[in-house]
């Protein structure tokens, strides 16, 4: 099945069936019997997503984040930190939600996947399985099964969010509270500024001890946006741009703590091509060597940052950035990601989606869900808002 399948002429037979039948079928699909989780909002009724609406409550404490927010510095430097601004009510929930959701995560990896229903996720069962190896090396972790090919199957539960780390927000009830809040909403639309955002991708980023760090790189946002040079801030602002939003719930400390590194200034470059390093000094001597900030004129530098329990950091998708080793033995970092976009300025176009599971697009597409959440959902099914694009990077 194409990673957008109702922008694109789909000639697959089996994925045909499956976009040509109820979104009920495909959304049970998705939800093995050995999960039972009978709160999965990809089954809500009408009464589930009333009663979301009636018992939210309040996720950030904004007047903070108004506070600790300049726009020009963003756009120059690429991301913003907003320390504790998570309401210890939510954190307490988002910390659970979290710890539910890899557990989830842990239950499928050690589960039986003949009892999942690939035909009705559009393909045939998979001959080989995951080695014990594999599996346990992503035990209470994210991002950590092996994932190249579909020869087990795991690109296809990646795709369809039968995996709770990718699109948990249609798992975990607060997830999908969190990605349709207000406050969310309202931080991104500051930090895009404009009033019309989109949701991208949503994330589990769960970091256990001993987990050795993520090689510096950055996210293409589109061929039009990539590898084009040197932007000025005001030329990066009009772009259709994307924001990772990392939610901190018990912060990281700078030193060997999975925490956020990341170089100021480096979006400007829009080079997620040839940004890639596996190691600070790496970086030091390869990408960043002799590069000076755009606007300043300053040397580029790599930050390691330290944040507080419940801080979020909104980074634009070209800003280089990597991820610290976490040592042996510590606790768990509990994080979790939230991408949202603009559309281009110039022209009113959106890129299509990184990763909205086909049954979500389905459902938003057939008036199924709430209008704000089918309204974040659209590049995944308008052809006429992507301009005919059926990939988030061409």
């Amino acid at each position: 099945m194409p990673q957008n399948p109702l922008l694109s002429v789909v000639s697959d037979p089996d994925a045909h069936r499956i976009l040509q039948g109820p979104s009920t079928d495909l959304a049970q699909a998705t939800r093995p019997p050995f999960f039972r989780n009978d709160h999965s909002p990809v089954q809500w009724t009408n009464s589930d997503w009333k009663e979301m609406e009636a018992n939210r409550e309040d996720l950030f404490d904004m007047a903070a984040a108004r506070a600790q927010f300049d726009r020009d510095r963003f756009l120059m430097d690429g991301y913003a930190v907003f320390e504790g601004i998570i309401l210890p009510k939510a954190k307490e929930a988002w910390t659970a939600a979290l710890q539910y959701g890899q557990n989830l995560n842990d239950t499928l990896l050690q589960a039986d996947w003949s009892e999942i229903d690939w035909h009705g996720l559009g393909r045939t069962p998979p001959e080989e399985t995951l080695t014990p190896e594999a599996i346990e090396g992503a035990l209470g972790g994210s991002q950590s099964v092996p994932q190249e090919t579909d020869v087990a199957g795991v690109k296809t539960l990646r795709e369809h969010s039968v995996f709770a780390e990718y699109f948990p927000a249609g798992h975990i009830p607060f997830m999908m509270i969190v990605l349709t809040h207000p406050h969310m909403l309202e931080l991104h639309r500051m930090c895009l500024g404009c009033d019309t955002i989109y949701s991208d991708h949503n994330q589990l980023l769960s970091r256990r001890g001993g987990y050795a760090g993520c090689p510096w790189h950055s996210h293409p946002i589109g061929s039009r946006y990539d590898d084009r040079g040197v932007a000025t801030p005001a030329e990066y602002d009009a772009q259709a741009n994307a924001i990772l939003t990392l939610c901190y719930l018990n912060g990281f400390e700078a030193e060997r703590d999975g925490g956020l590194k990341i170089i100021r200034g480096s979006h400007l470059f829009r080079d997620p091509t040839g940004c890639h390093a596996e190691s600070d000094e790496e970086m030091r001597q390869g990408w960043l060597r002799g590069r000076t900030h755009p606007v300043t004129g300053e040397p580029l530098e790599i930050e390691h940052l330290s944040l507080p329990p419940g801080s979020v950091a909104c980074c634009l998708s070209h800003a280089v950035h990597g991820v610290a080793e976490k040592a042996p033995g510590k606790e768990t970092r509990w994080c979790s990601l939230y991408c949202y976009r603009k559309s281009d300025t110039n022209d009113g176009h959106a890129q299509p989606p990184t990763s909205v599971p086909p049954v979500w697009a389905l459902k938003a597409s057939r008036r199924e869900l709430p209008s704000t959440l089918a309204e974040l959902l659209r590049p995944s099914y308008d052809r006429e808002l992507t301009d005919g694009r059926t990939k988030h990077v061409d």
